[in-house]
């Protein structure tokens, strides 16, 4: 059993500081089944800004994940290279002689390893912009190849898209094949391929290209 022994993670429970009560826009999905846990960062130059968490987790698991947190608020993502379930469970200590969550175990150690290599890894991208297809020379399918994947990206990076994809990962171009887009989007359940079609839609008609088609990339 694992027991939350300090003053300072119990009254953080009470009041959270990241943990946010919904998924936020732009927030991700950990890949891994071990736990539903979501994850938002805002960024100011290559420094985060702020961090935010949503899932379904223990009590034990958000203090961790606050402490998480808190120890990269303000400097940059690789400090989680060398971060350790130990440093975020000391972090919350009333004392340091004094075990803040007693009873972590090995598998917990390697939960958090990959939960923080996760972040770590995390795609810098840019704030929402809108978005309009300016058509020029003969439209879309002129364009070349680098000029197609700028257009693709800003218009996924749009607040159109971040808002269709609210409660999901959004979707990320991975390759594109002249007028084919593989894109990096969650299409497992009947509800992320129905977003997914009207994702194709909706570039359809941006761009004014009927053969335009999107491809997963899950």
């Amino acid at each position: 059993m694992i027991l939350i022994k300090s003053q300072r993670a119990n009254t953080l429970l009470q009041n959270p500081r990241f943990e946010s009560p919904e998924v936020l826009p732009g927030m991700r999905r950990f890949p891994g089944d071990e736990v539903v846990l979501w994850v938002g960062i805002q960024w100011e130059g290559k420094i985060v800004k702020n961090l935010s968490f949503h899932g379904e987790l223990e009590p034990y698991q958000k203090i961790i994940l606050e402490s998480m947190a808190s120890l990269v608020l303000g400097k940059p993502l690789n400090l989680l290279e060398a971060l350790t379930l130990r440093e975020c469970e000391a972090f919350q200590r009333d004392k340091n002689s004094q075990v803040a969550i007693e009873g972590l175990t090995a598998e917990d150690e390697k939960l958090f390893k990959k939960i923080f290599s996760w972040v770590r890894a995390w795609p810098q991208v840019e704030a929402p912009k809108e978005y309009r297809f300016q058509s020029q020379n003969g439209g879309f399918r002129r364009l070349s190849l680098a000029e197609k994947i700028r257009e693709l990206r800003a218009f996924l990076n749009s607040p159109e898209i971040l808002k269709l994809y609210q409660n999901h990962r959004r979707p990320e171009l991975v390759d594109l094949e002249d007028l084919t887009a593989f894109v990096e989007a969650p299409y497992g359940t009947e509800e992320e391929r129905s977003l997914f079609e009207e994702l194709h839609a909706l570039g359809v008609e941006t761009f004014g290209e009927e053969n335009l088609n999107f491809i997963p990339d899950a």
